[in-house]
């Protein structure tokens, strides 16, 4: 798992029939300090969340583990909006 913000959304008028019901989002990849670290990826989400979010995303098989996603064609997921990230140092 890892923790990212949600940085865009992907609209795109086709695609695969699986995909119709999910929202697509742009996540930045953070490191420990939850600094930026440069790296992209596009998530499903599961849980709804919005714009400038920081969420917890997994990726690979893991990805596929929940209700939203045991049908669909993804290998990161959205599984977690971080309300409080606790003692960050």
């Amino acid at each position: 798992m890892d923790l990212a913000k949600v940085v865009g959304s992907i609209t795109s008028v086709s695609k695969l029939e699986q995909l119709k019901p999910v929202k697509l989002f742009v996540v930045h990849i953070l490191g420990s300090d939850f600094g930026p670290t440069g790296n992209y990826g596009v998530a499903v989400d599961t849980v709804g969340v919005g714009y400038g979010d920081i969420v917890l995303i997994t990726t690979g098989s893991a990805a596929k583990m929940t209700e939203i996603t045991k049908e669909i064609p993804t290998d990161t997921s959205i599984v977690a909006r971080v309300d409080n990230a606790g003692d960050r140092q």
